[in-house]
This record gives structure tokens, sequence and C-alpha cells, in this order.
């Protein structure tokens, strides 16, 4: 998970944790960053710099399949 700079160590860290514990309390599988490798990427998303494009969306897909495939 990530979480602007800006916010704090401290404030990260708690909402970093807040995921991770969730999943646990619930037995669910966490996916830690979803846009790993493209956020923050400008060639790998649209105009707006928040979505990815289709490229991006690629890299998302393989992100998610390494996490969901074992699930299956």
């Amino acid at each position: 998970m990530m979480v602007p700079p800006n916010m704090g160590k401290e404030y990260s860290t708690s909402f970093q944790n807040l995921f991770r514990d969730i999943a646990r309390k619930n037995k669910a599988v966490l996916i830690p960053f979803l846009l790993e490798g493209v956020g923050g990427i400008e060639k790998l998303n649209q105009a707006d710099g928040i979505h990815p494009n289709a490229e991006g969306h690629r890299i998302v897909a393989g992100n998610l399949t390494k996490i969901i495939a074992p699930l299956l």
C-alpha cells in the first residue's frame, strides 16, 4: 500500500498495517500494491497521470495473476 509521504511515517505505517491486519483477521489474501511497476510511471498511465493505459493494465494483470493464480 502506498500513502503519500507527506502524510508522515506514523500515518503511513498505520495505514499499511491496517490492511494487513484486516486481511489476516478475515483470512483474506492481500494484494500489497495493485499498481506495482505502474504507479508513478508516466508512460504507463493515461493523460490524467492516475489511471493505467493499455500497457499499464497488462502489468497490473500480471501483478494480479501472481496472487490470484495460486488460489484457483
